[in-house]
């Protein structure tokens, strides 16, 4: 939920309430297969708790996280800050985060420090409020909207 509020409150709530259009998007099926295909010798989808890495390098404490485009790149940073400060807080440890963009080799360290833990913090507590809410927050545009599936229930 960290990536959808980062990226959209109004998806953020649609998504809460199990309003879920775009499994069947051709970006997301196209994010699947590079997920598959790409990194084949590392672990896959390591559950933790209430979350899901795409896998762990044990040896150095470091989290992936694999994605299609850098499209939405703050979005995917803070789901990466979300992960780490899950991790943290369960096992005390740091660890190390690194998003990896196969297609356009391209990777991204991200480290977690006290200014963004307190972000993390807050924008938990911001996501309660909103999908409490009775109707979405109202539409923001953003330069990505017209590929998202949802798009339809903000234009309307």
């Amino acid at each position: 939920m960290i990536q959808y509020y980062v990226a959209c409150k109004r998806e953020l709530w649609f998504f809460s309430k199990q309003i879920n259009m775009n499994y069947d998007n051709e970006d997301i099926l196209i994010g699947r297969m590079i997920h598959e295909k790409s990194y084949s010798r590392n672990n896959k989808s390591i559950n933790f708790g209430d979350i899901a890495v795409d896998f762990i390098n044990n040896k150095n404490l470091t989290v992936f996280e694999v994605k299609k485009s850098s499209k939405l790149e703050e979005p995917v940073r803070w789901q990466l800050y979300y992960y780490l400060w899950y991790i943290k807080k369960f096992t005390g440890k740091d660890v190390n985060g690194v998003i990896l963009y196969p297609t356009e080799r391209k990777r991204e360290e991200v480290k977690l420090t006290r200014d963004i833990e307190r972000e993390i913090e807050r924008i938990l507590d911001d996501i309660k409020k909103i999908i409490e809410e009775k109707n979405p927050p109202p539409p923001v545009f953003k330069p990505y909207c017209r590929r998202c599936s949802y798009y339809e229930f903000c234009t309307v």
